[in-house]
């Protein structure tokens, strides 16, 4: 720990503030009696520690009791009321403590102005009671303040580590059903297998050295895109067609990585099967400055004459809302369109 952690752990102690904030007065008011008469230096501190005693109770009055139960509730009329009353029972107080100590040093200053002596307790009572109420609330809010810094640093951990579950669901999540596929395709053409590893391979190493961080640039994300529909396209191109349209230029966004692939992965897996007649994917992305738009459409497989849709909405799906409530609140819309014979994805983000 060094010098300014020890100071700073030091003076968060709270006896040692007090301490601090009371000597800082009392040393002030000691200088006065460096060219006193000895002999009157014991009644003039009993003067002004009876003073203190006095003021000292208004400042804690105020701090433990006035501020808590009147001014943290809203109360604030009511605060100024009471500490009005105090304040001026205390500044009574102590001017009448004057006339109870007839040979004060610096009464010769004053003359014995009741006046004077009413204004000048009232200095002196406003400062200590004003700079400590300051004081309690500097502290308050940097004590606040530390509260929100370790609020949201706290908040941002759980945040990191939830995506990093979801992202890493879609890892093993992805693999899984393409490797499932290649090996469904090896079973009957093993010719188009060796093309769809090394492919294969190619996402993977996107998967491996891009995804890691949280943000990639959208082309690259766009390009895996492409490569995974390549690989898609050798398994299915003698039953469905697939049309990939981007539209607008690339300004530059960033976006988290493998945001898009699970739909993308779930049109293949749900529109693309022998009970359909016709297969047809169509992915359309418009990117403009504040925007991306991704839409996915494919036909829908029904089983005895029912569209089972529950079997569309599944990890996939389930995993990106949640990504883009996290990661994108109030800044996307996400929405599912279901017609008879088609199943669209809808999502529009604000970057």
């Amino acid at each position: 720990m060094n010098l300014k952690d020890r100071l700073y752990h030091i003076f968060s102690i709270r006896w040692v503030q007090h301490l601090s904030f009371w000597s800082v007065f009392l040393l002030l008011e000691l200088g006065r009696f460096t060219d006193m008469d000895p002999e009157r230096i014991p009644r003039e501190i009993l003067f002004e520690g009876i003073q203190n005693s006095f003021i000292a109770i208004l400042v804690y009055f105020n701090l433990r009791f006035l501020i808590p139960r009147y001014w943290n509730t809203g109360r604030y009329g009511k605060y100024v009321l009471i500490f009005i009353i105090c304040e001026v029972f205390t500044i009574s107080t102590l001017s009448l403590l004057f006339y109870h100590f007839p040979d004060l040093e610096f009464k010769r200053f004053i003359r014995f102005n009741t006046t004077k002596i009413i204004m000048m307790n009232t200095f002196k009572t406003n400062i200590f009671v004003l700079s400590s109420t300051l004081f309690h609330f500097v502290k308050e809010w940097i004590k606040l303040k530390d509260e929100n810094l370790k609020f949201t640093e706290k908040a941002q951990e759980q945040l990191e580590a939830e995506l990093n579950v979801l992202k890493g669901q879609v890892n093993p999540h992805f693999l899984f059903n393409t490797l499932n596929n290649i090996y469904s395709m090896s079973l009957y053409d093993s010719v188009k297998t060796p093309d769809m590893i090394l492919r294969l391979s190619q996402l993977i190493s996107y998967m491996i050295y891009e995804c890691k961080d949280e943000e990639v640039q959208l082309e690259k994300e766009i390009q895996f895109i492409k490569n995974y529909i390549e690989l898609e396209s050798i398994r299915v191109e003698d039953v469905a067609t697939i049309q990939l349209n981007i539209e607008g230029e690339n300004p530059g966004h960033k976006i988290p990585p493998l945001l898009f692939i699970p739909l993308i992965e779930n049109a293949f897996k749900h529109g693309i099967s022998s009970e359909l007649e016709t297969s047809e994917i169509k992915i359309l992305m418009k990117i403009s400055q504040h925007n991306i738009d991704l839409e996915i459409s494919n036909p829908l497989e029904s089983k005895s004459g029912v569209i089972n849709t529950k079997e569309h909405d599944g990890l996939g799906i389930e995993n990106v809302r949640k990504r883009l409530n996290l990661l994108f609140p109030n800044k996307h819309i996400f929405e599912i369109f279901e017609t008879k014979n088609q199943y669209t994805t809808h999502l529009s983000l604000s970057i």
